[in-house]
């Protein structure tokens, strides 16, 4: 049967896939065996959702032909009944299924439990969880190898942070190892800081003051050094009062711990310190202290020589509790929603009830209700707000990052929310090696999904406002994954002071430029800035009914469960899919636009005698054909006949009065910039230089917006243009068509796929390559291209010629970008003054 539906179908292109994929499966092999700890044959995994799902779901949304279904059902009925083998290298447990061509890549950082099962009649089971929320059933026939696996995974763990992933990753080529640097005194500045209320500190410069807190802090102009270091000496862990984040109106918010005051104990510089923050605000004469924490377990501090402010000894101070769990509370919280994502078959009242008593959402809630609670008293009421905890960097980092995305928009860009993470979770010291258990000696006791928490806080707040997040769902859990990887050096140590020890920037990958590369990735493309919502202040009201689980997160892995077309996904699909039509409409309209001025200039040309005066004559009508009065444009006369590309295409007579209009402005810069006659004056002031003809380019030069980067005067040939029209595909294979990429990597709806530019075929992230120029678009950007169309379009005589002309122009172009900017607006203003 499978011999007989196999030749129904294209057995070239059958073959091909075929023959590249056994090849890289042989060359992955050949590899993993000669570096892996341990390998295990005859391994089964068990998907306890996908297997089900993948035979008996999805026709209604396959579009091929019966035969093409029937392919797919036997190979998958082979998938669930074939074994594979599994190998352990010194970063990670790689499942291959030669038969099924799947590949299962869990990395030793991500691990957070290895569980052998009881034996059964298969084999003997071992279970492996991740930290992003895979749960992996291996069955494995014999008990010894079953044991020796437990035992080296458990062993390949790293115990220090010299043995982190991030020191042994070797990044694409496209990722350089440059770090974007981070400067806190940039993110103050943009706030308006220093200012006449407050400035900066650099009594913390050797970490003196706080071993936690960044270099620089920002505190009231009245304070003083000694008031300054005897706050400190009286905050858990030396975490004095400092500003985190100034309002436009005024009102400030600043974080700090818990006070040591125990039962009677005070600080007089505590106290003034909290006063001259107070008199920072010239709008109210009071301010809040939000104490995160339950009032009872502040209550408890107290004797342990902790606890919270004595009111009798701060005046003009409201004091607010919150209900804001602990980190053991939230770890055991997490612990029992991810039991209940892993029960089997539960009915709707089981699973409603494991949820609700995981407590989970509940913590959300209260997360979000403190953060709304602060910005209220920072925008409504003009109040300053100091926010602490326990020790300042678990729920005081939350409430405050979630309290400023609330107010600022700025924190709601791609760019802005990268400062929001840098400034309240790094630079103040959230304990990230300790919370996500990056080595092997870490406590598990200290281990708390805190981070996760308020991953998941803007996640909520991104579905009650679609339009006013830069950044997509994917970004978040992008995010989550690699503070728990360690494949990046960003999330490293649990301050900044242990990343400068760990000289991180210098040895290795930046997580943000990594952002940046794939930045397209993570937009969310229903953000609107010009929106209401993405530009004011958002004070949401949360209710029980507000708050969703979170599907794609901690059911990521579970296909069958997921929606069968993400919206998102689908929408920047669409996006991309017109920007690259648009992109190549132009460069169309633009050969229109040679062809028909080739033509126009043939007939002018032509020459009818030998004579000078003809010669003269002919020339005198090009010169009045290129040279266009004003007035005609105004009046509609220029251009009156109108070319068979014009009429083919469809251009209203309003689209081609812009592009006469265009025309015209083009003539008219050509006029404007050409070099004027200079007197000796100019050339000893130095003005000759920008108009020189020795080696520089004149302004005429520029390229404006309607021209791309190569040379417009350039005709290109017949196999160039050949080039361009084959190397757009028009159609876009659909999100939701397709299972599985060409090599074999089922497709779910949380997985981003990508369409090939020149096929319109549908890809996974390792089928794309992204840095091909594509002679198709009028741009010259970058497209992403499947490998195998990359091949067959760098292997053509004329893209040879076409990348050696990008790369020539390239250079000339960015140069001549800068003083195009400074020069435009002063040719526009003298082009319309001349009108």
């Amino acid at each position: 049967m499978v011999i007989l539906v196999v030749t129904s179908m294209n057995r070239h292109l059958f073959s091909e896939v075929f023959k590249q994929i056994s090849s890289k499966l042989d060359q992955l092999k050949a590899f993993l065996s000669s570096t892996a700890y341990l390998k295990v044959e005859n391994v089964r995994l068990i998907d306890r959702f996908n297997s089900h799902q993948q035979i008996i779901g999805n026709d209604h949304n396959n579009y091929y032909d019966s035969s093409c279904t029937i392919v797919k059902f036997f190979l998958l009925l082979l998938r669930l009944r074939l074994t594979g083998t599994i190998y352990l290298t010194s970063t990670h447990l790689i499942f291959i299924d030669p038969e099924g061509k799947r590949e299962t890549w869990i990395l030793h950082s991500l691990t957070s439990s290895v569980d052998k099962l009881p034996t059964t009649q298969h084999g003997c089971p071992l279970r492996v969880r991740t930290k992003h929320f895979l749960a992996a059933e291996f069955t494995i026939p014999k008990e010894r190898d079953c044991a020796d696996l437990h035992a080296t995974l458990n062993q390949l763990k790293p115990d220090s942070y010299e043995k982190l992933y991030c020191f042994l990753y070797q990044a694409p080529n496209y990722l350089e190892k440059i770090w974007d640097p981070f400067l806190l005194a940039t993110e103050y500045m943009r706030m308006g800081v220093p200012n006449a209320d407050w400035k900066v500190e650099d009594g913390n410069s050797n970490f003196d003051m706080c071993d936690t807190y960044p270099p620089l802090i920002y505190v009231p102009i009245l304070t003083t050094k000694a008031m300054l270091f005897g706050s400190a000496k009286f905050r858990s862990r030396g975490r004095l009062p400092v500003l985190t984040y100034l309002h436009p109106n005024g009102a400030s918010i600043t974080r700090c711990s818990q006070p040591l005051s125990g039962f009677s104990a005070r600080c007089q510089e505590d106290e003034q310190l909290l006063q001259c923050i107070l008199k920072t605000n010239p709008y109210s004469n009071t301010m809040y202290i939000i104490d995160t924490r339950p009032r009872i377990n502040a209550v408890a501090n107290r004797a342990a020589g902790k606890g919270y402010e004595n009111e009798d000894y701060y005046s003009n101070i409201q004091f607010k509790f919150c209900s804001i769990e602990n980190i053991h509370i939230m770890r055991g919280s997490l612990q029992k929603l991810l039991e209940t994502c892993e029960m089997k078959n539960p009915t709707m009242n089981q699973y409603l009830n494991a949820l609700d008593n995981s407590s989970w959402l509940q913590h959300i809630k209260s997360l979000l209700d403190t953060a709304v609670l602060i910005a209220r008293a920072i925008e409504v009421e003009k109040k300053n707000v100091l926010v602490h905890c326990s020790d300042g960097w678990d729920r005081t980092a939350q409430c405050c990052s979630l309290a400023s995305l609330l107010l600022c928009p700025y924190y709601r860009s791609i760019h802005g929310f990268r400062m929001l993470i840098e400034k309240e979770w790094l630079s103040f010291g959230h304990k990230f090696s300790d919370r996500c258990g990056h080595t092997a000696t870490s406590d598990s006791k200290e281990q708390s999904p805190i981070f996760l928490q308020f991953i998941e806080s803007v996640w909520q707040l991104s579905q009650i406002y679609p339009t006013a997040f830069e950044f997509n769902e994917r970004f978040l859990i992008s995010l989550h994954d690699n503070s728990h990887s360690c494949q990046y050096g960003n999330f490293i140590g649990n301050c900044e002071k242990d990343r400068l020890d760990l000289c991180v920037k210098e040895r290795t990958y930046s997580y943000w430029n990594y952002v940046l590369q794939n930045v397209n990735d993570f937009k969310n493309p229903l953000f609107r800035p010009q929106s209401s919502y993405a530009s004011e202040v958002l004070l949401p009201v949360i209710n029980a009914q507000t708050l969703k689980f979170w599907l794609s997160m901690y059911h990521r892995f579970d296909s069958s469960l997921l929606p069968k077309e993400n919206i998102s996904n689908t929408l920047a699909h669409l996006v991309d899919h017109t920007l690259s039509l648009n992109d190549h409409a132009r460069l169309l309209e633009k050969r229109i636009r040679e062809l028909h001025s080739m033509i126009d200039g043939d007939r002018t040309t032509r020459p009818t005698t030998t004579s000078s005066s003809t010669t003269t004559t002919t020339t005198t009508t090009t010169t009045s054909n290129e040279d266009v009065d004003d007035s005609d444009v105004e009046k509609g006369n220029h251009h009156k006949k109108i070319s068979l590309p014009e009429l083919d295409s469809g251009i209203s007579e309003a689209e081609l009065s812009q592009t006469r209009i265009a025309d015209s402005i083009s003539l008219k810069l050509n006029t404007i910039l050409k070099p004027p006659t200079l007197s000796t004056s100019d050339v000893e002031s130095g003005f000759s230089g920008d108009y020189s003809p020795h080696g520089k380019t004149p302004l005429s030069s520029f390229i404006f917006q309607r021209q791309s980067s190569i040379d417009t005067n350039d005709m290109p040939t017949i196999e160039r243009i050949a080039l361009e029209l084959n190397s757009i595909a028009l159609d876009w294979r659909s999100y939701h068509t397709p299972l599985h990429c060409s090599c074999s990597l089922p497709f779910d709806s949380a997985q981003r796929k990508y369409n090939c530019w020149r096929c319109g075929e549908n890809f996974c992230a390792r089928c794309i390559e992204r840095g091909i120029y594509l002679p198709g678009l009028y741009s010259n950007s970058l497209a992403p291209v499947c490998k195998t169309c990359a091949r067959s379009i760098k292997s053509s005589p004329s893209f040879a010629d076409f990348s050696a002309l990008v790369k020539s122009k390239s250079t000339e172009f960015i140069r001549n970008q800068t003083a195009m900017k400074l020069s435009r607006s002063m040719i526009i203003d003298q082009f319309n003054n001349d009108r």
